[in-house]
């Protein structure tokens, strides 16, 4: 179960078991049916992290947070002397101001959801073992593919058909341009298929498109109008410039998305904004006016260790144990933001999980959003870096940590998946067969 505890201050999230349920069932052409799992040592993080200045984290060398003195953790801060409120500068000051208005709340709101985690069991008392070390990850070209893509294919025509359905064979995928169209499993199961010589899995009815910031035509012109955007952007800071480990989007460009024109009346736009004032400020006061976003709820992302500790310490000056989501209704042409089948969405809750450790690897929102938005609704995501069942995808590495180097797989070998697999097998090879004879 994905959603492991809820309650008026928010949710307990299992992040592995949300990855996990849209591939229960996956088909490959080559195996038949079996099981993907996401890999859980990905999630293995039995102590706090350390930050450093520069950014960094590492895992602590054992002992328990004590928010109320974080510079046990940081040894180098006890030989530094303590900065006097007059000398913070604007953006320290707000960003107090900003971690004030919460203290609270993850103090008080998160020990509830962090009990239920331990009397289920999802969260553990004491941990003796060592962090388990990482398996090494798929190298991601996805990124550099979509700039050598731009350079050497032509803008979408808005009249050509725009989606393009995955077979799982490999002879007739290698002909799939993932950068000019959209690309999408339409069965009810999950699919092995590959992919420019990569093996992947996409979940049942996922639809993604592969590209970045300037090459957007093909989901624009798909016409679909959705009820829920998610949107995790590359935000810029100097240690993203330092480490290069991705390309960021500087705030002024992210104007330039067009939401208003993929969102349907009442859409949900759910943005993960950084900690920095600059980029809150940003999304309150600029970015969703201009979208004609009304802001109406604020969430954090609280992450803990599997004994229930905050990553990082709560006061610490460096890095806080939580993120930000900003929540808002599309509502440009109406002055009602919620219809009559939705609820309003409440402010100030907790998102409660083990983070991953693969870099910007957030948590599904899909359950804890659901009661916010109309049943069948159709939801995007940008800058995904993964896929999601009967949800579309956009974002130059999309299918990232679809690789199948992030999974485990096992059979399906019960009497009862023998018999519901077997009617299914062969409505996945006639379909299969039949897109092959529709191309010859």
């Amino acid at each position: 179960m994905a959603v492991l505890f809820a309650n008026d201050r928010g949710w307990l999230l299992d992040s592995c078991s949300l990855i996990n349920e849209g591939l229960e069932r996956c088909f490959s052409v080559k195996k038949g049916f079996f099981r993907c799992r996401f890999n859980k040592h990905y999630y293995n993080l039995p102590r706090p992290r350390v930050a450093d200045r520069g950014g960094s984290d590492a895992l602590s060398g054992g002992g328990l947070l004590n928010t109320e003195a974080p510079e046990r953790v940081h040894l180098k801060a006890r030989k530094k002397r303590k900065r006097k409120r007059s000398d913070l500068n604007q953006g320290e000051l707000d960003a107090e101001a900003f971690h004030e208005k919460f203290r609270l709340l993850v103090l008080e709101g998160s020990q509830p959801l962090i009990q239920a985690g331990h009397h289920c069991g999802y969260l553990t008392e004491a941990l003796h073992t060592e962090p388990t070390k990482q398996p090494p990850g798929h190298v991601c070209q996805l990124a550099a593919l979509c700039d050598m893509a731009k350079q050497l294919l032509p803008v979408e025509d808005a009249d050509a058909v725009s989606v393009q359905a995955v077979k799982g064979h490999a002879d007739l995928d290698s002909h799939l341009d993932l950068f000019s169209h959209l690309t999408e499993n339409r069965y009810s199961s999950a699919r092995e298929v590959t992919l420019m010589g990569e093996i992947y899995f996409l979940p049942p009815r996922s639809r993604f498109l592969l590209s970045d910031f300037t090459r957007l035509e093909p989901l624009v012109n798909s016409g679909e109008k959705f009820d829920l955007i998610v949107l995790d952007p590359p935000w810029e800071n100097k240690s993203v410039k330092r480490s290069k480990r991705y390309g960021f989007l500087p705030s002024s460009q992210l104007k330039q998305l067009p939401v208003p024109v993929m969102s349907a009346a009442g859409c949900v736009v759910v943005t993960w904004v950084t900690n920095r004032p600059r980029h809150l400020r940003f999304v309150r006061e600029e970015l969703y006016p201009y979208w004609g976003v009304k802001l109406i709820a604020e969430w954090l992302w609280v992450k803990v260790t599997q004994t229930g500790e905050f990553v990082f310490p709560l006061d610490s000056p460096h890095k806080k144990p939580y993120e930000v989501l900003f929540l808002g209704r599309f509502c440009a042409n109406s002055d009602s933001t919620t219809r009559p089948e939705e609820c309003e969405i409440p402010d100030q809750r907790l998102i409660i999980s083990i983070p991953s450790a693969l870099h910007s690897q957030k948590p599904s929102l899909s359950a804890v959003l659901r009661p916010y938005i109309r049943h069948n609704a159709r939801c995007l995501e940008m800058f995904a870096r993964s896929l999601q069942p009967d949800w579309t995808s956009w974002g130059n590495e999309v299918i990232k940590f679809q690789h199948n180097s992030y999974f485990t797989t096992e059979s399906m070998d019960s009497e009862r998946d023998a018999l519901t697999d077997s009617s299914d097998t062969n409505q996945q090879v006639d379909a299969g067969t039949a897109d092959t004879a529709a191309q010859q």
